[in-house]
């Protein structure tokens, strides 16, 4: 291609913007402070929550929100923060390192996420002190908190070494969960989190998580079976504070499948009324969800099985790189068959 006149060869083009500016928009919720960095050398507070008129005594805040209160931790560029609020939650404070995923959080701002801080930083140097002042909280206040994160340390995609020092950062979760005591947790990752170190770091963390006054529930659970046209597995484990269980018998637990193949549908229909197949049935539509109990073995969740929502619970493995159906849901493809989470 021909040079333009004026052109230096071998000169660099000129930056390109980026492609999302963050709006600087006001609302009455919350005001923007600052834009995100690259690297940033502490955390700081991009987002603050606008002050409330009228404070209580002890300068809490006196204000009618329409639905429970939730801190996300690495919120990435929000979707389990979304799926939150769609849920009628609202989200208080987010938490987030990356400099392109704040810029998105930004952008989408007032739209969604009006009424929640946003600190970027590095959550090992972040004081839980600070999360539930950007929120407005005090300890044992908020409702939940949620958080994914990096998987790539156990993913089977990657090389899944013991010294990777992202996979230190669940425990930075867990401090935080410790130190603000909500009332229940979720914590969300990719399969191999499971059998990573032979399932010895999903034991730890277990007992770690157990060991903050929680109740544990844990799982690998489908998206493609709670009415999301994906193939998506992850890994949930969700924690209910203990004096909830103990006093009000109070214990989160994962969903029930709700979307069906066409074979466990008609098995399903065809065994309605039979009790000589209610173990079957109960096979097919049972919770995900296993009850951690720190004097027993801890029971490991079966492996994901793509392909669940056409073949069946009760079907064979398929061929993971044959013609999708128009029917069928799309798949996450990051490499080989053996590498999918």
């Amino acid at each position: 291609m021909p040079r333009a006149r004026g052109d230096v060869l071998g000169a660099r083009p000129p930056k390109t913007p980026p492609l999302i500016e963050p709006a600087r928009v006001t609302w009455p919720e919350a005001e923007i402070l600052a834009d995100p960095v690259k690297r940033p050398a502490q955390p700081t507070v991009l987002v603050r929550r606008r002050q409330p008129l009228l404070l209580g005594p002890s300068g809490e805040e006196l204000i009618h929100l329409e639905g429970l209160t939730h801190i996300s931790l690495f919120t990435g560029a929000g979707g389990f923060d979304l799926g939150m609020e769609a849920a009628g939650f609202i989200t208080l404070c987010q938490h987030e390192w990356d400099e392109s995923a704040c810029a998105t959080l930004l952008a989408n701002r007032p739209r969604a996420f009006r009424h929640s801080a946003l600190i970027q930083g590095n959550i090992k140097e972040t004081p839980t002190g600070m999360i539930l002042k950007a929120a407005n909280l005090r300890t044992g206040e908020p409702h939940i908190v949620t958080g994914g994160p990096p998987c790539q340390g156990f993913s089977r995609a990657g090389r899944r070494r013991l010294d990777d020092l992202r996979n230190t950062l669940v425990y930075d979760f867990l401090r935080v969960v410790n130190e603000a005591k909500p009332k229940f947790f979720i914590m969300e990752n990719v399969p191999g989190f499971v059998s990573f170190n032979q399932n010895k770091f999903m034991e730890a963390f277990l007992k770690a998580a157990y060991d903050c006054f929680y109740e544990l529930v844990y799982g690998i659970v489908n998206a493609v079976e709670y009415h999301v046209p994906q193939d998506r597995c992850r890994f949930i484990c969700m924690g209910t504070r203990r004096d909830l269980y103990e006093c009000d018998g109070v214990l989160g637990s994962l969903p029930k499948p709700e979307c069906f193949g066409r074979r466990d549908l008609h098995l399903l229909h065809a065994t309605e009324g039979l009790s000589a197949f209610a173990g079957e049935r109960e096979l097919l539509t049972h919770a995900p969800g296993i009850r951690y109990f720190p004097d027993r073995p801890v029971l490991v969740p079966p492996a994901p099985t793509h392909g669940v929502f056409n073949e069946g619970r009760s079907g064979a493995f398929i061929s993971f790189y044959r013609k999708l159906r128009a029917e069928e849901p799309d798949r996450i493809v990051t490499g080989p068959k053996h590498q999918e989470d």
